[in-house]
Formats: structure tokens, C-alpha cells, sequence
């Protein structure tokens, strides 16, 4: 491990634990800062005021029951219909019980790793706008590295999901609604939380059922397309229209293909693109891995560009990519209420409990990492991982519900990472320091501003 490849603590921990009320609030400026510093050694932490139940679970053998084990005591809903339902409807993302199993059968065969290595190609080309904008630029001009990640993975997703160029106007709305949508989201997720209707007006409520309402239009007519066209691509949409469930031989209706396209427009670009703007930083903030990671690209793919054989040869990428996850998960909560009573441990829940998975504390918990603060890749050899308790690192989830898209987003961030690496040095500007805010996904406060010096 570089020396001193330690981040600074930015939101820092709580000295003591906040009560419920100033939690609830301060989790609408940014709920990281609503954890306090006993989250960060304890199992489990539970809350029971204003008439309700609340339990934060950090014990990865106490996630692992509430994910996977007795999962059938735990429901997804109605907190995430509360939230997300206006825009995804009942798509994989919300779908519960024989629903749920039924889309995911239908669209498992579409993320199958050999597949999803075939997009390699097109994950690479979908970094030629900005690469070629910033070779307009002066050497270590600064750059907006949160808003080009961004644009980088909408062109990866039009160009291997959707198949389809969409206008300037439905593009530009895209590449801010996910942000817009998720900002606004916070509210609906305290709601919730309080037992209160998700319909009650909040900062942002008819914006979000306004950008719900136009990505569901941007869907709809991404599909039409996709079925008016007399060529049918390898993009993930048109498999999906073309696709029949292996046991009933069903096609998906219309009205779940354009739920899940929401999804993937909501989530399948933004959790993506964070992930690649805080790798990015974790580089600048230490350049000795950015040397090392950039030397095993060039030593793999040369300059030909990165291929789909390259990906599994580049085991320093695969593991920076994870420990840049570890530190700042895309996903920084895992939420779920209790059907009927439960038992966490010593802990006993009775139905209706909020259960939150605080993944950005799980990733950083002192009794479950050496050195939590350091960036260190090495805790991604094969060796330390099969050390590690399957749910002490989750970045996309964990048990049933684990992403179906995890796959495709490690292949695509890590070919965008080594083609970036390959063309461009990142430094950190000074006084650049990125706070964690996490609104349903995990980005940099104010954005990421880094210099790029392209070769």
C-alpha cells in the first residue's frame, strides 16, 4: 500500500448518537452525516420513538438473514414504491414475490457475463466525445469529471441498451433526470420512513412526478422505435423485446419493458458514472496507484484499445475499481420493513420496522476492516476476499435482490476506467475536497473538478 493513502473522514461521524428526530432531519441535508460514531463498531443500532421501530444492521452474518436467510420476513415495499414508483412502476427494482421472480427469469439471460463482454468495445468508444474535448483543452486544464462520467455512460447505455440516438432535448433530460429525480427523492424516502403518506408536498414533489412522468415518454418511445425497427441489434432492448421466459415460454408486456427502461435510465447510467468519478478521484488523491494501474493497461492492451479479452487480464483494475466501491458505494443504503416479526441477533422487531443495510458505514466499519480509511486494492486479492463474509462488501446489494445488472456495470466501469487511464492523467486540484452526499446513490456534493493532462 502507498503510504499515507488515507481519505479524509468528509462528512465526519457524529461524537454521539443523534435522537431519532434530529436524525430523520439531518438525513435530509446528507444521511451520512445522521450516523454516528457507534455505527461504526456496532452490530446493529435500533431506534424505537415517535411510536415507531427503526434498526440500522452493520453484522454482515445479521445482513445475510435479513437479504437472504429470512428474507421472507422483510419486503422492499412499500418503501421503494413510495419512492420510486411514480417513475420505475413495477419493474425488477420494485417487484416483489412470483412478479419478481418471473421478470428476473425473463431478463437473467440477458446480463450472462459472456454477453455483457461483448459491449467491451462499445463501453470504450462511448469515452471518444470526452476524450476528445478534453484534447481541445490545455495540458491539466480543470475539468467537470462528475458531469463527463456522466456523459460518458449515457452514450455506453444508448449505445448497448436502448439501440436507439435519442434527440438533444430527451438526451440532455436524461443525462440530468437521474440526478434531478434522486436529488428530490430524500424527502419521500424520510417520509416513509416516518410512516407518513409520500403523497404529502414536499420540495421537489412536482418536479419528481414531472420527470417521472417524462422519462416514462422517453421510454415509451425508446421502445416503439425499437419494435419499428426492420434491424434488429444486439442492444439489451431489443433482446428483452425479443425475449421469452424459459418456463412459459411468455413474452414481457409492454408496460414492464418500459418500467425496467426507466430503470435502467434512472440507475443504470448514474450509479455507473459515480462510481467512475470517485475511482477518478482516489487516483488523483494518490498517484502512485495511477502510475501502477496505468502500466498494467498499456502492458495488457498496448494502443490498440482496450478489448474484450483485456478485462479479465487486468486484475490491479478489477481490484482499484472495487476498493474505489468499498470507500464510496454507488448504492449507500439498503432499506426494507418487516412483514412480521423478527429477530436480528438479541434485537426483536415486531412488523412494520424499518430495517436500513447502511452500506457506506458497512464499507468503513472498524470491526470489520483493518485500516478502514485507507485506499488499499489489495483487500481485493482472491485470497482476501474469500476471507471476507459475503456481506461485508455489497456495493450492488446482496442475497436474491443482488443488482442483475452488477455484471454489466463492473465491465462497463472498468472498460471505461482503463481507456480513460490510457489516454489522460488526473490530478487533484488544490483545495479540491469532495464531500460524500448521498441522495439514493452516493456522489461528490458540488461535483468533482480534476486537472486532465491527455498523452
Amino acid at each position: 500500500m502507498a503510504r499515507n493513502a488515507t481519505i479524509a473522514e468528509r462528512p465526519a461521524p457524529p461524537k454521539g448518537r443523534l435522537s431519532f428526530p434530529m436524525m430523520m432531519l439531518q438525513m435530509l441535508g446528507n444521511p451520512l452525516a445522521s450516523w454516528g460514531e457507534d455505527f461504526y463498531q456496532e452490530p446493529v443500532v435500533v431506534y424505537r420513538s415517535l411510536g415507531l421501530e427503526t434498526a440500522f444492521v452493520m453484522d454482515p452474518a445479521l445482513i445475510q438473514s435479513v437479504l437472504l436467510d429470512d428474507a421472507d420476513s422483510y419486503s422492499k415495499q412499500p418503501l421503494n414504491d413510495d419512492v420510486f414508483g411514480q417513475a420505475i412502476g413495477g419493474g425488477l427494482l420494485n417487484a416483489e414475490g412470483e412478479d419478481w421472480r418471473w421478470q428476473r427469469r425473463h431478463t437473467a439471460p440477458l446480463f450472462r457475463a459472456e454477453d455483457v463482454l461483448a459491449y467491451v468495445p462499445a463501453f470504450s468508444a462511448a469515452c471518444t466525445p470526452v476524450l476528445e474535448r478534453w484534447s481541445k483543452s490545455k495540458p491539466g486544464a480543470i475539468q467537470r469529471i462528475d458531469q463527463d462520467m456522466t456523459r460518458a455512460t449515457f452514450q455506453a447505455l444508448q449505445d448497448t441498451v436502448l439501440g436507439a440516438s435519442l434527440g438533444d432535448e430527451d438526451r440532455s433530460f436524461i443525462e440530468q433526470a437521474g440526478a434531478k429525480f434522486l436529488r428530490n427523492s430524500i424527502w419521500k424516502v424520510v417520509l416513509t420512513s416516518l410512516r407518513l403518506p409520500p403523497s404529502i408536498p414536499h420540495p421537489g414533489s412536482r418536479a419528481m412526478a414531472r420527470d417521472g412522468k417524462t422519462m416514462r415518454g422517453v421510454a415509451e418511445r425508446v421502445l416503439a422505435k425499437a419494435r419499428a425497427s426492420e434491424v434488429k441489434g444486439d442492444e439489451l432492448l431489443q433482446r428483452l423485446v425479443g425475449a421469452r421466459d424459459p418456463a412459459t415460454g411468455e413474452a414481457m408486456p409492454d408496460r414492464l419493458i418500459v418500467d425496467n427502461v426507466v430503470t435502467f435510465l434512472i440507475a443504470g447510467h448514474e450509479t455507473t458514472s459515480q462510481a467512475l468519478t470517485w475511482s477518478l478521484y482516489l487516483l488523483a488523491l494518490f498517484p502512485e496507484w495511477q502510475e501502477k494501474l496505468r502500466e498494467q493497461v498499456a502492458g495488457v492492451a498496448g494502443e490498440r484499445g482496450i478489448g474484450r479479452e483485456d478485462i479479465g487480464k487486468l486484475p490491479l483494475l478489477d481490484a482499484v475499481f472495487q476498493e474505489a466501491m468499498r470507500l464510496y458505494p454507488p448504492a449507500p443504503v439498503i432499506m426494507r420493513r418487516t412483514v412480521k416479526p423478527a429477530t436480528l441477533g438479541s434485537v426483536t422487531l415486531n412488523a412494520g420496522a424499518t430495517v436500513s443495510v447502511p452500506v457506506y458505514v458497512v464499507h468503513r466499519h472498524r470491526k470489520l476492516w483493518q485500516d478502514p480509511l485507507s485506499f488499499d486494492p489489495s483487500r481485493f486479492t482472491a485470497e482476501a476476499k474469500a476471507k471476507r463474509h459475503r456481506c461485508a462488501y455489497m456495493p450492488f446489494g446482496a442475497g436474491l435482490r443482488t443488482c442483475i445488472g452488477a455484471t454489466f456495470a463492473m465491465v462497463e466501469g472498468k472498460a471505461i476506467l482503463a481507456t480513460l487511464l490510457a489516454r489522460a492523467r488526473f490530478e487533484l486540484p488544490e483545495g479540491e475536497q469532495p464531500v460524500p452526499f448521498a441522495r439514493i446513490t452516493l456522489r461528490p456534493k458540488d461535483g468533482l473538478k480534476l486537472k486532465v493532462t491527455m498523452f
